[in-house]
């Protein structure tokens, strides 16, 4: 093979040069030119490209003459082995080079500037790169990504090909990223039996495990879990039961379910969920024994209404009291209820009583807004979780207590994970709306612990925003009442415009995010955000985010661009992370670290189109970059999802109110897009759709156990 003409990083799919000047298209593993491939598969014509050869299959043959040898060493797959280094081994033995680095790696000592150690290096990285690449062109077979190949590899190592080929459906419970679909693939090209337990078992994961990541459920039924297998695994119900029972006591046996009773309904839960809501409620119950108990509260609070010139409601005085004095504390109200008012006095009688306090929020944008209202310092939860990775294992946040925000957006595992960095004795607030949407991960944690009694909570209700400027909150309280909010355009913050079409709604939306709001707001265009209820259609995600970056960035000849998938992204463009990556790294002035997480906005600054590498620039002031494979979890972010802008606050919110299906277009969803905004709030669309929001009660129950974990160990311990 002579060059790579192209390769995604991403997928694996390469277009080779070989040597006859014929071009090669196929999924292949890491590529090194000049080495020697064996390739099956057959000739087709292109209509662009004209007659190539298309592979399947790619084997790499083992150099037979000392050009060759060279060619592969210098190649740049072995680690430490360069063009130079490799004319030196191949200079001393010849035809022999390729049994020393297989069988006696420390005769490569004999070489001047090569000791013993690296010596031994060399001969590992070469049998590490040989197998890698044997497994790697096996995986190819079956039509998957590069990345998760490497995955399958790193999982398995020199095992890969025999625990894929006894097994393929064993991938479902050990990598991220292998779905029933593509396991069930793998099986039937190994001929692994149809109807065979490996795929039942398979099954039963899968549909855990997809009603976690989809639904939000940390459990399900089994009657439930049985109609999904039957549908998923097309076997009728007569058949497949006997099956399914042997298959949930298996997987009860081997610790990968749990199974629970909740209200005489049987039901599995994924053991990682029953481990982090038990961690929760254990936890909690703990919290709630022994605290400190600060001095003259009732004292500090009518000091602090007199500094401040405030009269707190008596609801307000009672959740600060149950704070400072409390182990655990829940505080929920909608917007306008006073809820920073209140932290900020819980932080007053704290540093009145030299007590530590930790601010938490769940996303950069949620922690920076309680910097900015509070005056007290705050990071991320993967932030704050993020400095214990370099810590020993026993060590735990030391501050006297730990407030965090915005509550509803923290999934089971989040909080599970946190939790277990508070030490006992330390008091925890939890501050947040419960009507607002869930987390977008698994688990109710909010609600459950609301729900369960068990936890001291006070709920704010008296609106304290008054006058002109004070309409978002008094709508969206009217909303969550069932009311319909005031859409007469008489205040300076809540703004209704009538549109009958998605095309209508699309064309009032790019005006106003592009000229009319900035100039309103005397603001650029990035305080405007569009939150759809929708990712299709013409008034949805997708295509706003399209039209808007045509608008507000266009193609310039001094902005470089990227086309990644149906995505252009160019410099300057509004772009958002989507998924948790611990292991990201970013710079911020001189400080580095690692951790970039699911919400994270920021803008591109640079795209090298050598590289296919792009940067960004989070709003926090970090600088991270994504190399093409890893650009998936980069998306736009001119207009955004609802659930994507949970825990963040935006200076203006449009929010197109288009025609879609019932479970969706609810009021929960318009609540909570409407108290994203500080300053404006735009709704688009028909005045009968925004009536048909309000009138939706519709929630989508999800399935947890955190509520009756909470109660079950409060019990056990009397």
């Amino acid at each position: 093979m002579s060059s790579i003409l192209f390769a995604n990083e991403e997928s694996g799919y390469h277009v080779l040069r070989l040597d006859n000047n014929l071009n090669a298209v196929g999924i292949a593993p890491v590529i090194s030119v000049g080495s020697e491939y064996e390739f099956i598969g057959e000739f087709e014509n292109n209509a662009k490209h004209g007659k190539q050869f298309a592979f399947k299959e790619i084997k790499l043959v083992p150099p037979d003459n000392e050009e060759k040898i060279l060619a592969f060493l210098g190649g740049g797959l072995i680690p430490g082995v360069g063009p130079a280094t490799a004319r030196k081994i191949v200079k001393q033995f010849g035809m022999q080079t390729m049994e020393i680095l297989e069988s006696r790696p420390q005769e490569l000592a004999q070489i001047k500037g090569i000791s013993a150690t690296r010596a031994q290096s060399i001969g590992a990285g070469y049998l590490e790169v040989r197998e890698m690449q044997s497994v790697m062109m096996w995986l190819q077979r079956f039509e998957i990504t590069l990345n998760l190949s490497l995955k399958i590899y790193q999982q398995y190592g020199k095992d890969t090909v025999a625990t894929v080929a006894k097994n393929p459906y064993a991938l479902i419970e050990t990598i991220d990223g292998v779905g029933f679909i593509t396991a069930d693939n793998m099986a039937k090209k190994l001929g692994v039996a149809y109807n065979g337990t490996f795929r039942v078992r398979a099954g039963v994961v899968h549909i855990l495990k997809i009603s976690a990541e989809t639904d939000g459920n940390t459990y399900m039924t089994l009657p439930d879990l049985l109609k999904k297998c039957c549908r998923l695994l097309r076997i009728n119900m007569e058949d497949l039961t006997p099956t399914f029972n042997k298959i949930v006591e298996e997987l009860c046996l081997d610790r990968v379910v749990v199974p629970v009773d909740m209200d005489g309904v049987q039901g599995l839960q994924l053991v990682r969920f029953f481990n982090a809501e038990k961690a929760i409620a254990q936890k909690l119950l703990s919290l709630m024994q022994e605290t400190k108990q600060p001095a003259d509260v009732d004292d500090l609070i009518e000091h602090y209404q007199e500094l401040q010139g405030i009269t707190f409601h008596e609801t307000q005085k009672e959740a600060i009291r149950q704070a400072v004095t409390g182990g655990v504390t829940v505080i929920t109200g909608g917007p306008g209820t006073g809820k920073t008012t209140v932290i900020k006095a819980i932080l007053y009688i704290n540093n009145a009583n030299e007590y530590t306090t930790q601010m938490l929020a769940p996303t950069g944008r949620a922690a920076k807004r309680v910097e900015e209202t509070t005056g007290q310092s705050a990071m991320t939860i993967h932030r704050c979780l993020e400095k214990f990775s370099h810590e020993p294992r026993d060590s735990y946040i030391t501050q006297d207590m730990v407030i965090i925000d915005e509550v509803s957006m923290c999934d089971c595992l989040l909080m599970a994970s946190l939790l277990r960095k508070v030490l006992d004795g330390t008091k925890v607030v939890f501050i947040g709306d419960s009507d607002q949407l869930p987390s977008v991960g698994a688990g109710n944690v909010l609600a459950d612990i609301i729900e369960s009694g068990v936890v001291p909570t006070i709920r704010l209700t008296h609106v304290y925003r008054t006058g002109d400027k004070a309409t978002i909150a008094i709508n969206a309280h009217r909303i969550n009442r069932g009311e319909m909010p005031f859409l007469d355009n008489q205040s300076s913050d809540f703004f209704y415009i009538n549109a009958d079409t998605p095309e209508q709604i699309k064309n009032e939306i790019l005006g106003l995010c592009s000229s009319r709001l900035p100039q309103y707001l005397g603001t650029d265009d990035s305080k405007v955000q569009v939150l759809a209820p929708l990712r299709q259609g013409v008034a949805g995600v997708n295509n706003l985010n399209q039209c808007l970056q045509a608008i507000i960035n266009p193609p310039d000849s001094d902005k470089a661009e990227l086309v990644y998938g149906e995505t252009i992204f160019r410099v300057g463009d509004r772009v958002m992370h989507t998924v948790n990556n611990y292991k990201q790294e970013w710079i911020k002035n001189n400080e580095e670290g690692k951790g970039v997480f699911n919400g994270d906005i920021g803008k591109i600054i640079e795209i090298n189109k050598l590289t296919s590498e792009v940067t960004v620039k989070l709003e926090d002031g970090r600088v991270t970059i994504y190399p093409r494979s890893e650009l998936s979890a980069l998306t736009l972010s001119y207009a955004i999802t609802v659930h994507k802008s949970q825990g963040c606050e935006f200076d203006a919110v449009v929010i197109p109110i288009a025609t879609a299906a019932y479970m969706i277009m609810t009021r929960n969803l318009l609540y909570t897009a409407v108290t994203r905004a500080k300053r404006l709030v735009v709704l688009v669309g028909k005045q009968e759709n925004v009536q048909r929001m309000v009138n939706n009660t519709y929630t989508k129950t999800r399935n947890s156990c955190l509520n009756k974990y909470l109660q079950y160990f409060k019990d056990m311990a009397y």
